[in-house]
């Protein structure tokens, strides 16, 4: 949420500019409906926090431009919109030196506010996270180990540790700020995004929130609770994102370990007859022998050499039904070197002999598979 400061001498025009920022959208809170000049504007900044300062640039006590100059060097963090009755150039040229996100005219067209907005929140968001970056950087060696441990808890799934993690990570970014409180929520945010890349994944987090979301039904936000609300902003974008990077890796997963099941799957019905080790297998793949031997086991309840027999038995039924072969010599086929070995696994399997098979195929006797 962004909240809006409108200065205005006059009441009228002050609350016509409210009502249009009101019609932007669920984005922006009207804070102040009582700024009629720039020492109220001043007055109220004192106590209370704004990210976006509209005023009009002719005022009594104090104009425009002498706040937007107060608000540089006192509240460095609020960008400024000038409105003036006046198109003259001289006005246009002192606000674009005091840097101001936009000079607009009056009338105020609702068009022309909403785009000054934009530009204005546009403009907000890119030097907060430019900072927030910036001190990322600056503190890299602290990352770099608070980084690890966030992506050793994603990539292990470790669901049940965020909480304690999230708290950590606020409380180093806290650190970092030295009182800015607002630069937690875009802090939490380009954290994120590191995150993001460190996992090497393709996850997108979009995580949006809302005061009615935190508790806050006041629009105002004294600058005494600033730190805890921005607190309470960072935590729930960190923990939503998570979750939401969990919820993304959990299903891409998922699909790869079916992809890489079908992939063993495949393997050992096309090479069942073959001599080979779980290393030729994991290397056919590709993946590592031992995780090869856990993926396997969890998604089938089968070991890989469970699921090779069974492949091998299946088959071995059908090559029975061939009375021209013998049993060593199917044995063979299905790569047993050893004919009573094989005997032996197919009794296990099904209960009779291979022999004992074959004569009851030949009387028509259902064999029940074990």
């Amino acid at each position: 949420m962004y909240r809006i400061l409108v200065v205005d001498d006059e009441p009228h025009i002050r609350s016509g500019l409210e009502a249009k920022v009101q019609q932007y959208g669920n984005d922006l809170l009207i804070v102040s409906g009582k700024s009629a000049n720039g020492t109220n504007a001043l007055e109220w900044l004192n106590s209370s926090f704004a990210d976006i300062c509209i005023t009009d640039i002719r005022m009594p006590v104090m104009d425009g431009l002498e706040l937007v100059k107060q608000i540089n060097e006192k509240f460095s963090w609020v960008k400024c919109v000038i409105v003036s009755s006046y198109d003259d150039f001289s006005y246009a040229q002192q606000a674009i030196e005091m840097n101001v996100s936009d000079y607009i005219l009056k009338p105020v067209e609702r068009e022309t506010l909403h785009r000054a907005l934009e530009n204005a929140i546009s403009a907000l968001e890119k030097s907060r996270m430019d900072r927030a970056n910036q001190l990322l950087v600056d503190k890299m060696q602290r990352t770099r180990d608070m980084l690890s441990r966030w992506t050793e808890l994603i990539l292990t799934h470790q669901f049940d540790k965020y909480p304690l993690l999230v708290f950590d990570t606020l409380e180093m970014m806290e650190d970092w700020i030295q009182g800015d409180y607002y630069l937690l929520d875009a802090l939490s945010a380009a954290w994120i995004q590191m995150v993001e890349k460190e996992v090497k994944r393709d996850v997108v987090t979009k995580v949006d929130i809302r005061d009615d979301e935190l508790g806050f039904d006041s629009k105002s936000l004294p600058n005494d609770n600033a730190r805890f609300y921005f607190r309470l902003v960072a935590i729930i974008r960190l923990e939503k994102s998570i979750l939401q990077i969990f919820d993304q890796l959990k299903k891409s997963s998922q699909f790869e370990n079916a992809k890489m099941i079908n992939q063993v799957k495949q393997y050992i019905d096309l090479h069942y007859s073959d001599k080979f080790t779980t290393e030729d297998l994991a290397d056919a793949i590709p993946i590592s022998r031992s995780y090869l031997a856990v993926l396997f086991k969890q998604n089938t309840g089968q070991t890989v050499w469970s699921y090779l027999v069974e492949v091998r038995m299946k088959n071995a039924k059908l090559l029975l039904l061939d009375q021209k072969l013998k049993i060593y010599e199917i044995a063979h086929q299905l790569g047993y070197e050893n004919s009573e070995h094989f005997s032996k696994l197919f009794k296990e399997y099904y209960g009779v002999t291979p022999k004992d098979y074959r004569r009851k195929i030949e009387m028509n006797v259902d064999i029940e598979e074990q």
